[in-house]
């Protein structure tokens, strides 16, 4: 009787098992020096040039992602490209399975919007 009670749990259990890990989702971004940077849920993080490209996907990054940044204003500080994110809209779009990451930055102050989870095209 244990064995019937206990074999149904034990396959479900290894049926959750066999399920794939969800891919990390972007939780920040930098926006400094020319230089994109997505920090993910997992902890991982990934680069890009946007002065060499402001559109692309992230190179080497363990998550298949497309960017796109839209810089609005420039920082016209010299030297402080290092230490203040311009205005701009940043997109990102998960090849797998499409779905949508948007920031606006800088991020601001206390009353900013919190990050957006991403949603799916269309």
């Amino acid at each position: 009787m244990r064995f019937a009670v206990l074999l149904p749990a034990a396959l479900a259990l290894s049926a959750c098992a066999a399920l794939p890990a969800p891919e990390p989702n972007p939780e920040r971004i930098d926006l400094l020096s020319n230089r994109l940077t997505v920090h993910f849920s997992d902890g991982s993080r990934c680069a890009a040039d946007i002065a060499a490209a402001p559109s692309g996907t992230l190179p080497g990054c363990a998550v298949a992602m497309a960017y796109s940044v839209t810089i609005r204003h420039k920082i016209h500080v010299p030297g402080a490209e290092a230490l203040m994110e311009p205005y701009a809209t940043v997109r990102l779009t998960r090849s797998s399975d499409g779905h949508v990451f948007d920031w606006v930055t800088p991020e601001g102050g206390a009353d900013r919007q919190s990050a957006n989870f991403g949603h799916q095209p269309g």
